[in-house]
């Protein structure tokens, strides 16, 4: 099956599979062995300055000897996680167990082995070099692990790579360039940026709210985005959850219903104009009622949504 671009998200399977997989991660050669190459899939979409990749494949080994050999092959910091098989990184002599509950960090500029045992699934994330402060870049001369049963920021962006690649077709461009710049300084903050150069997001509660944020945005259609849904993906507490917003001017459940009028807003600028797509956005955005979307719309822009919509199309 050839490779596929549907707006944003780049995929392919089979036969495509390693030609999609040399135009995202550079120079890189993928031996399958006597596996089955058609049993491949791929799905990678960028965000922002980053770009996420879902693959499954069959076993089979990638050599990156030469990534960056021309000179638009991508100059990217990559991390890597296991959903499922087992896989190992071999780089700088250095022999690291790609596994489900941690990530690891990697230069693949500089030469490297991943050996995918079993049939694998993976999440890749990577980063542009010039994100990272030297200090951090030159700290991957061999590949960097971190636990997500011991690190908090590891297992807020694990959790939040898995979430985005699952609705990525519902983020729009700015959507999708705040959760991308989100995972950006996680990553900094794990592999220990320098403070002075960097800025990450040290306070764990400054990681949470904006990770919370981020779900809502993904979510806001889901009619169960409720504060106890969130607080069980995000593993912690309800009241974890509260304690987060406890700068914000609104508290877990007024964000979301904040955000869902803002996003009817955005959608009603674009309306057709037909009888009854003023609920039809309303209910799709999780709203009871067109009245009370309607109390809900007037309280934020001070007029109602038809007045808004006629606004938007003179």
């Amino acid at each position: 099956m050839a490779a596929a671009l549907h707006r944003h998200v780049d995929s392919a399977s089979g036969r495509a599979f390693a030609r999609l997989a040399r135009n995202i991660f550079g120079n890189v050669r993928l031996d399958f062995g006597t596996a089955d190459e058609d049993r491949s899939r791929m799905t990678s979409a960028m965000l922002g300055s980053c770009r996420l990749t879902r693959l499954e494949a069959d076993r089979h080994v990638v050599f990156g000897d030469h990534v960056t050999a021309a000179p638009e092959d991508p100059d990217a910091i990559k991390l890597i996680v296991q959903t499922e098989g087992i896989a190992s990184l071999i780089q700088g002599g250095l022999h690291a167990p790609v596994s489900r509950n941690a990530v690891v960090i990697y230069d693949p500029s500089r030469p490297y082995m991943l050996t995918n045992s079993t049939e694998v699934r993976q999440l890749l994330l990577q980063l542009p070099r010039h994100s990272l402060p030297t200090t951090a870049v030159e700290r991957l001369s061999q590949p960097f692990t971190a636990h997500a049963d011991k690190d908090g920021m590891c297992r807020i962006l694990l959790s939040l790579m898995d979430s985005t690649i699952h609705e990525i077709d519902h983020l729009d461009e700015a959507g999708r360039s705040s959760v991308g710049q989100t995972m950006i300084e996680l990553v900094r903050t794990m592999i220990g940026a320098d403070l002075l150069q960097a800025r990450p997001l040290t306070n764990p509660l400054d990681v949470l709210l904006r990770r919370i944020k981020d779900f809502i945005d993904i979510n806001l259609e889901r009619p169960d985005l409720t504060v106890s849904m969130i607080a069980r993906r995000m593993g912690c507490s309800v009241r974890y959850v509260y304690r987060a917003f406890e700068d914000e001017c609104l508290t877990p459940s007024e964000y979301i219903w904040d955000r869902r009028v803002q996003k009817a807003a955005v959608q009603l600028q674009a309306a057709g104009g037909y009888a009854g797509e003023i609920s039809e956005i309303a209910f799709a955005l999780g709203f009871s009622s067109s009245a009370h979307f309607s109390r809900a719309f007037r309280h934020r822009y001070g007029v109602s949504p038809s007045q808004w919509r006629k606004a938007g199309m003179s």
